[in-house]
């Protein structure tokens, strides 16, 4: 619900449907007016001006028209919320009590300024497009109608507000508009306050959009006079009064040019009425406008030039912000190259001092694999000196066995074989012979006829020279050689 996002204030107004309320959105903060209206006690014609109220609300966007936000309805509550633009500067029927109340004219200047906005915002509504620029040296062509007409029906002070001040004029409140399908068209209901009545509403006569300007030159009347053109006690005598036209004379305060104005609006015959179009293109409400403009234009200006200073002094200050960012930022740098420099002279002697003990080390793991090798070769050498004593002895054994035998063969049988006693040999289990079958049929182990296959391994020269070799590939010196002989 729409409702729920805004906080109720205070009542402003009440009317005989409903109130009108100040309210607050929740989250922006923005204040609005609400029109709470209840139409339990409508009847169909009331009901149907409220649907055309929303209507004209939701199509008519002017700087001068009250602004028309969104609408809720309440079944339940059997109302109808209408969101509008809240003017803080109130109604001009206030500024016409408060004036009159310190005995006091309202300033000229403010009542065109009135005039010539409310004639903006009646341009809108009757003829469905905003007025063009001002033209000092020329005059405009009759506007078209664009889409329905709409007639307010009910101007006065009390539906004309202010805002910025009481710079700005906004037309409001239009709970009895009409809207008019084409300019030719006329309405005929009987609406409206009394006293800015134009006559042909008064005596139920069709009515055109002039019977607004009426009502407005009623208002520009009881600005200068601060009371209304015609008064009387009975509403019959106000209608007399309202048919003969008849208005006393204004302040001589005020220019004749003004005074000109007011007159032709309340001129009793319609056609006879200037329209919202034949205002805007006299003289006066041109070179009005026109001031308006220039001062719009100058204004825009000045503010524009104060955005512009603002935003150089913002610039400025972000400029020294970003200056003072700069020399931080250069003087970080200059930091880290600093620390970059001796960063790189600590790694440089680190890396020397690493490769003076990795070349301390390599020297001293050459000097003990040297040594190692060396005593590999020493002990190698003795090993191959000692076999070769051994080899050479049991050669010159063999040698000195052999002589003794040629010269002496008795006594080298008799020195060879063994002292026992020559007789029959013993028959050891393990040397029996076994059956042929068995010995075809079956793996004979070596192990179980030493006897028989002891003289069968015979040991040859080449077998200890390969034993030789082997040994000799564990030496440091051989190694080299065997691999750069077999792994090239």
């Amino acid at each position: 619900m729409i409702s729920s996002e805004y906080d109720a204030l205070e009542i402003i107004g009440k009317g005989s449907f409903g109130t009108v309320r100040k309210v607050r959105h929740k989250t922006t903060g923005e204040i609005l007016v609400r029109k709470e209206i209840e139409y339990t006690s409508m009847n169909d014609h009331e009901k149907q001006q409220l649907v055309s109220e929303l209507r004209i609300l939701r199509e008519l966007t002017h700087p001068n028209i009250v602004k028309y936000y969104h609408d809720e309805h309440l079944p339940e509550r059997k109302s109808i919320h209408i969101y509008m633009e809240y003017c803080d500067g109130g109604d001009l029927a206030k500024v016409i009590s408060n004036f009159k109340k310190n005995k006091e004219s309202i300033p000229e200047e403010f009542i065109w300024q009135v005039l010539v906005q409310t004639l903006l915002a009646l341009y809108r509504c009757h003829y469905g497009q905003d007025a063009p620029k001002v033209n000092l040296f020329g005059s405009s062509k009759s506007p078209n109608v664009k889409g329905e007409a709409v007639i307010h029906r009910d101007i006065k002070p009390d539906n004309i507000f202010l805002i910025n001040s009481g710079k700005t004029v906004k037309l409001g409140d239009f709970g009895l508009a009409k809207m008019l399908t084409s300019k030719n068209d006329f309405a005929k209901t009987y609406v409206g306050t009394p006293y800015y009545m134009s006559p042909e509403v008064l005596i139920d006569n069709p009515y055109s959009a002039v019977c607004d300007i009426w009502s407005l030159g009623c208002v520009l009347y009881e600005m200068c006079s601060l009371q209304p053109p015609f008064q009387a006690k009975t509403h019959l005598q106000l209608q007399s009064k309202i048919k003969l036209g008849v208005i006393p004379d204004l302040p001589d305060t005020y220019s004749s040019q003004l005074k000109m104005i007011i007159k032709e609006c309340i001129t009793v015959d319609p056609d006879l009425r200037p329209s919202c179009f034949d205002l805007m293109e006299s003289l006066s409400i041109r070179f009005i406008r026109k001031e308006m403009e220039l001062k719009e234009t100058t204004s825009n200006l000045n503010e524009f030039q104060t955005q512009l200073l603002t935003k150089s002094e913002e610039l400025k200050k972000k400029e020294i912000n970003l200056n003072g960012i700069e020399r931080k930022l250069l003087t970080q740098k200059e930091e880290l190259d600093q620390n970059l420099i001796i960063q790189k002279k600590y790694l440089k002697k680190l890396e020397d001092e690493l490769r003076e003990e990795f070349e301390l080390k390599k020297r001293a793991m050459d000097l003990e694999a040297k040594e190692v090798r060396l005593g590999y070769q020493r002990e190698f050498k003795l090993v191959v000196e000692q076999e070769v004593q051994e080899r050479v002895k049991e050669i010159l054994n063999n040698e000195y066995r052999k002589n003794l035998a040629q010269q002496s063969p008795r006594v080298y049988h008799a020195e060879v074989q063994s002292p026992k006693p020559r007789g029959p040999k013993e028959l050891f289990e393990e040397a029996r012979r076994t059956p042929l079958k068995n010995r075809n049929n079956e793996d004979i182990d070596h192990r179980t006829s030493p006897i028989r296959y002891q003289g069968a391994i015979k040991k040859r020269v080449t077998d200890e020279r390969e034993r030789l070799n082997l040994d000799k590939r564990h030496t440091p010196e051989f190694e080299e050689v065997y691999l750069r002989k077999n792994y090239r």
